[in-house]
């Protein structure tokens, strides 16, 4: 019969085989159980399967995915949501100056403008940062603006506002310089003894 404090049914028990040969019983504590989608009911990926007082102590980007809805919504049902969030308009073709709606990642839900294009991909600008991105992850609406390859994000701003789109603009951090501190060489006395 185990100990008193393993006299439960809460912890798990495991049998393993010691070095020795000997079967013995490891108990742990059992773990909760997978997080799902709140729409479709799927497994949610980048959840950690822990406790509540491991995951207290877990950073916010190791507790969920760093996406609108993470730990809620599995990435299509996110998806499915901006689309609805949207106003209805026929699929348009995309083209350079295209205001689309990104669907997929960290800046999900922000309204952008096709800069660039090049195969799959495409470089874009305005209420996110200007980068690269895949075409699937956009969602184009039935606004288009007179921009070229060589528009600045201020112009591109500017554009947007003549719309009626007001985009915030990012501020960026202040490096901070540390100052130096002078450390003063300590000069040791010898005793010098004759």
């Amino acid at each position: 019969m185990p100990n008193q404090p393993h006299r439960t049914r809460s912890l798990r028990r495991i049998q393993v085989r010691t070095p020795g040969g000997r079967l013995v019983i490891h108990y742990k504590k059992k773990k909760p159980k997978i997080a799902h989608c709140a729409n479709c009911r799927k497994p949610l990926k980048g959840i950690p399967r822990e406790r509540p007082y491991i995951m207290r102590k877990l950073p916010k980007t190791k507790k969920r995915p760093e996406r609108p809805y993470g730990g809620t919504l599995c990435s299509e049902c996110m998806r499915n949501k901006i689309r609805e969030m949207q106003p209805i308009s026929k699929r348009a073709k995309i083209s350079i100056g295209q205001v689309c709606v990104k669907i997929a990642g960290r800046e999900a839900g922000h309204t952008c403008v096709i800069v660039d294009i090049k195969d799959n991909f495409a470089t874009i600008d305005g209420d996110v940062r200007r980068k690269r991105c895949n075409l699937a992850h956009l969602e184009p609406l039935g606004k288009t603006l007179p921009i070229k390859k060589t528009s600045t994000s201020a112009e591109i701003r500017k554009e947007f506002q003549k719309i009626g789109i007001e985009i915030t603009e990012k501020k960026k951090k202040e490096r901070k310089t540390k100052e130096k501190k002078n450390r003063e060489t300590k000069k040791v006395k010898k005793s010098g003894k004759k």
